[in-house]
């Protein structure tokens, strides 16, 4: 964006926000503006940089003021039509001409402009559980529970069945950091991860035993609802979350305290993974009523079979 068009976008926002009775100040770069109002707290960034829109739209400020911290909202100026942002307010130009004109009126008749900052709704999307092609080869944790130790187990002499739970194992390993005012944020981790192929629940586990063959008779081996590559993004992403930092910065402005939570992620094309599948065996019993047991740890599961199963 142009020095001279920020400028004009700078005093054009601060007048719109002073229509809405808000107390207007300057920020020190990359921020434009600064608003409070009562309890309420309002950033503004004015930038046509697609960088400058994520660090803004992915960090959390705060302020102290009259004692008490609040959450700063925040107003995303661009004269870009390619503004997007998830965590705060992105203005067009068309909203820029509404609320100037709104402002005008506001001042002529000597009423309080009122200034709608509320964050959009993200969009629903509803997706069809992808199928997964089958489970040749059958890798699985031993069965060291048998049936008629599972009856027992269940205290129950009905029908009995094994049944295969399938998993996705992810050994992942993530490097690298990040510099940020003085502060070392590192991303360094390795370990393993189960995946449940029909819910997606993941879990950190030991390494698995895993075996091939002596299974009885009628095995049902139940169909993964999650694909291979679903299952590597859907890992990528929970490391990425357990790895993400804050770190809060703090920043006086007249007499009012600013806080600058920076949220740091590592980059997803850091994190290796190598998954494998592998299946989880669960007896199942029927008598008066269904009791799973877990046939590899002898656990009695107390959910059913189709909406998870806990490995160990």
């Amino acid at each position: 964006m142009d020095k001279l068009v920020r400028e004009r976008a700078r005093e054009e926002i601060g007048r719109i926000l002073e229509s809405a009775s808000f107390d207007v100040a300057p920020m020190d770069p990359p921020l434009d503006l600064s608003a409070i109002r009562g309890g309420e707290c309002v950033l503004v960034l004015c930038s046509d940089d697609e960088a400058d829109w994520s660090a803004f739209d992915q960090t959390v400020y705060r302020v102290r003021a009259g004692g008490s911290e609040v959450v700063c909202r925040k107003i995303l100026f661009s004269t870009s039509d390619r503004v997007r942002a998830e965590h705060c307010v992105a203005w067009g130009l068309p909203a820029l001409v509404d609320y100037a004109g709104r402002s005008a009126c506001a001042r002529v008749t000597g009423r309080e402009l009122a200034l709608d900052l509320s964050l959009p709704l993200p969009p629903v999307v509803l997706r069809e559980p992808e199928r997964d092609a089958g489970a040749g080869g059958i890798p699985h944790l031993p069965v060291r529970i048998s049936g008629s130790e599972a009856s027992m187990l269940a205290r129950s002499d009905g029908a009995v069945r094994l049944r295969l739970i399938p998993f996705w194992c992810a050994r992942y390993s993530s490097s690298g950091g990040t510099t940020y005012k003085n502060h070392t944020i590192l991303f360094d981790d390795e370990g393993l991860l189960a995946l449940n192929a029909i819910n997606g629940e993941i879990e950190a586990v030991e390494e698995l035993p895993v075996v091939r063959g002596g299974l009885p008779d009628g095995t049902e081996v139940m169909e993964a609802l999650i694909p291979r590559e679903d299952a590597g993004e859907r890992v990528v992403e929970h490391v990425v979350r357990s790895l993400t930092k804050k770190v809060r910065i703090r920043q006086e402005r007249r007499d009012a305290i600013f806080y600058e939570e920076k949220v740091f992620r590592p980059d997803p094309r850091s994190i290796r993974t190598d998954l494998s599948r592998v299946f989880v065996p669960v007896w199942q019993v029927t008598g008066g009523s269904i009791v799973e047991i877990n046939a590899y740890s002898g656990e009695t599961l107390s959910s059913p079979m189709d909406e998870g199963v806990e490995i160990l």
